[in-house]
């Protein structure tokens, strides 16, 4: 009975946290597919909308001075609900904007807000699956993140039918937004209580130390890798628009081919980590990644023109997708395995400079992209996610 009760616990703790991860998906999905409007509504250059995105790190840096505090004195579960309901609200918020179509210094502020409450959701969230990955003494890291893909697969879905009907963009995010809220609220209640957190300061390792020299790599792998998912969601939609000169009803493909790529190959990770060793596979989806951004930045040199262009370009981002998938949950999974620091404190550090690249990345494409273009300024991930051969996550260093 108790065994029958322990794991009816952990599948519990798996929907509840899978839930946040839901949110973080459909937050993203809601203001990435609604950056080519925000572009035209405010009639902006790339410069000038990488700078209005610089918002978003701005926020995410500001986080710092209470994400590792509030995680610590409240534990993953309370802050994990704060940072979800911070992150939706600034989701509806975005809706709001668009309907009363709001000037720059409102969208920077809205920005600020969900890089500070979107930093804070995604390090207690991924806090809160390193315990559960504990608990269930397997692999499942992953699993959380395919929820993730999931979800903002089927709001990048949603997105593309509204545009298809010419439904206004507010009320696509306001859905969109209304759903994630559902999940907050339907998530609450199992996640790995606050007086768990034992587990996230770990044996006589709690409280704040410097990060070692390998945590601090995990982290700055951790920013170029979220730093290359946040250049594709944020700009693919404009690289569509803009560089391939896609009409309405395909802006959204190169968005849809990458988070579909990336469902699958995140279901499919753990299976090939068991295999072939993560180290291995780190370096293999590296090399897709740059295989796959290659193909689709360099399609509009090809000499296609129209559906044929599009295709291709389409099939170059669902392989660097799928090559994607599975390099941050790796990163999390050896960063919970630490032995250096809490498994609490370790996913707070790297996450949050993962998060900083998710949120810094586009508006330096932006400034990039003014000056030397688009497929060039994407171009800056496709090389520096070549630092994933370097890799060697099954070493036990620490």
């Amino acid at each position: 009975m108790r065994i029958i009760d322990s794991i009816s616990r952990i599948g519990r703790e798996r929907l509840s946290i899978s839930a946040f991860f839901a949110v973080m998906g459909f937050v993203c999905a809601a203001w990435v597919s609604s950056i080519p409007d925000l572009k035209v509504m405010l009639q902006f250059n790339d410069a000038q909308l990488g700078r209005l995105l610089l918002s978003g790190p701005v926020g995410t840096a500001t986080s710092y001075l209470f994400v590792g505090f509030l995680i610590t004195r409240l534990g993953s579960c309370r802050t994990t609900f704060i940072g979800a309901c911070g992150y939706v609200t600034a989701s509806f918020l975005l809706s709001v904007g668009f309907a009363i179509k709001a000037p720059a210094v409102f969208w920077c502020a809205t920005l600020a807000a969900m890089g500070a409450f979107g930093n804070l959701l995604n390090t207690s969230a991924n806090t809160q699956g390193g315990l559960a990955e504990l608990r269930a003494g397997h692999s499942i890291m992953s699993s959380f993140h395919a929820i993730w893909s999931v979800t903002n697969l089927a709001g990048m879905l949603f997105a593309q039918i509204v545009s298809y009907i010419a439904l206004p963009v507010h009320f696509r995010i306001g859905c969109i937004a209304a759903v994630a809220c559902v999940c907050v609220f339907a998530g609450r209640p199992g996640l790995i209580p606050s007086d768990a957190r034992a587990g996230e300061s770990a044996s006589g390792k709690g409280g704040w130390r410097w990060p070692d020299r390998s945590l601090l790599y995990l982290g700055l792998m951790a920013m170029v890798f979220m730093g290359c998912e946040g250049s594709i969601y944020d700009w693919v939609g404009v690289f569509y628009k803009d560089a391939l000169s896609a009409p309405p009803e395909r802006v959204l493909w190169g968005s849809c081919a990458v988070m579909g790529a990336m469902t699958v190959g995140r279901f499919m990770t753990d299976g090939l980590i068991n295999r072939y060793t993560a180290t291995r596979i780190i370096h293999a989806y590296s090399l897709l990644v740059f295989t796959g951004l290659s193909i689709a930045l360099s399609s509009p040199y090809t000499g296609l023109a129209g559906i044929g262009l599009h295709v291709v370009a389409t099939m170059g981002y669902a392989v660097a997708g799928f090559g994607i998938s599975g390099l941050v949950p790796i990163v999390y999974a050896k960063t919970a395995r630490t032995k250096t620091m809490a498994p609490g404190a370790a996913v707070t550090v790297v996450s949050s400079l993962g998060f900083l690249g998710f949120f810094f990345a586009p508006p330096l494409i932006g400034s990039v992209s003014n000056r030397y273009g688009l497929s060039v300024a994407l171009s800056i991930f496709a090389f520096l996610i070549l630092l994933g051969l370097f890799m060697h996550p099954d070493r036990q260093d620490g």
